[in-house]
């Protein structure tokens, strides 16, 4: 079986993830002057955006890379890209997170020996030590 990322180093960046966004969040939600609110706002959707293009062009996310874990595609090993890794690991699995209980299925499925959560078996992907995948493509040297 190929290296598989640490289940703690996946709980940890996700616990980074989720503390960046904590902190606009809470502006958002504790303040009442507008000026603040939309700070916040906005702070919140450059995050989101820099997030989202760190997955689809490094498979990483500010926590994953602080932990030197990647997302890659479970048949090459390579970047899933921006609809695999995006879409359907981040967005569809958001959507689904609605349905009660869903996220606490979805995180203990990385107990199975494979460490896959549901996310990944929907996007086709899996966590890997950073060293252990392909390097991006704008990494390589030419």
């Amino acid at each position: 079986m190929d290296e598989l990322a640490p289940r703690g180093r996946r709980l940890g960046a996700a616990v980074i993830d989720g503390l960046l966004f904590a902190v606009p969040y809470g502006m958002v939600k504790a303040s009442s002057a507008p000026f603040l609110v939309i700070v916040g706002f906005l702070i919140f959707l450059a995050l989101f955006g820099y997030q989202c293009w760190l997955v689809a062009k490094q498979g990483q996310t500010i926590g994953k890379r602080y932990l030197g874990i990647r997302i890659v595609g479970v048949e090459n090993g390579e970047n899933p890209g921006f609809v695999r890794a995006v879409l359907l690991r981040t967005m569809v699995n958001g959507l689904i997170a609605l349905i009660p209980l869903y996220g606490l299925v979805d995180i203990l499925f990385i107990f199975r020996g494979d460490r896959r959560c549901i996310h990944d078996w929907m996007a086709r992907t899996k966590v890997v030590p950073a060293d252990a995948a392909p390097a991006p493509v704008e990494a390589q040297p030419m």
